[in-house]
């Protein structure tokens, strides 16, 4: 499998750190993303993404999303029992300092230069880019906290349309279009083919709509 991204705000950042004993830190490293995908797919039971591209989009969602949850919920919703910090070690804790490290970027990138942002998308062998895996990885972390998420699902709020090119590629449990089947047509295939190039634009647009949100849960926090 190959990932795909493109090259190269404001808000407050918040970085996320693991907390292990020093004395045990340099018995681990911290895996490349490519490791990482061939470990999430090593996983018994599987996780909740079945590679680095889902995880990915997973890891967007929790950083843009309408409120903060707390790392040891989401890494259980994420990989189960392999997510319990406290207790990880060897390639499990190698595996969870490489999605920390990522969920870092994502947040510092789209702090200092949303505009430079780059989801990793699947690619086939001949360069097309795979969008379902990234955009379903955004769905199962918005279900953390669906009901949150309802301002942008109101069909009547123009505001819905800024998750449009990512439920585009999603599928419900039974595999059917999250948005309803789409029309027949040339336009249609076209436009399913190219949609996905808005996501990138529509990442630090969700995250500013929500960070006044963000900001007075943290003041309600500190």
């Amino acid at each position: 499998m190959e990932l795909e991204g493109r090259a190269g705000g404001s808000g407050r950042r918040r970085r996320m750190t693991t907390q292990r004993p020093r004395r045990v830190r340099s018995a681990w490293r911290a895996m490349s993303f490519e490791q990482l995908d061939a470990w999430l797919q090593t996983l018994e039971p599987a996780p909740q993404v079945d590679g680095a591209s889902m995880l990915d989009g997973y890891l967007t969602a929790i950083v843009i999303g309408p409120c903060s949850i707390p790392p040891d919920e989401w890494f259980v919703d994420l990989l189960g029992e392999h997510g319990r910090i406290a207790t990880a070690a060897g390639a499990t804790m190698a595996a969870i300092s490489a999605i920390v490290a990522r969920f870092n970027a994502i947040g510092e990138g789209l702090s200092l230069a949303p505009n430079k942002h780059a989801p990793l998308f699947e690619k086939t062998d001949d360069g097309l880019a795979l969008p379902h895996p990234w955009c379903m990885g955004f769905l199962r972390a918005m279900r953390l906290r669906f009901d949150k998420w309802q301002p942008l699902l109101d069909l009547n709020r123009i505001d819905h349309g800024l998750l449009l090119p990512i439920l585009l590629y999603c599928t419900d449990p039974l595999s059917r279009p999250m948005l309803g089947p789409p029309r027949k047509g040339p336009e249609t295939e076209q436009f399913l083919r190219t949609a996905y190039q808005d996501i990138p634009l529509v990442i630090p647009a969700i995250r500013d709509f929500w960070m006044p949100q963000r900001l007075k849960q943290a003041s309600r926090q500190a």
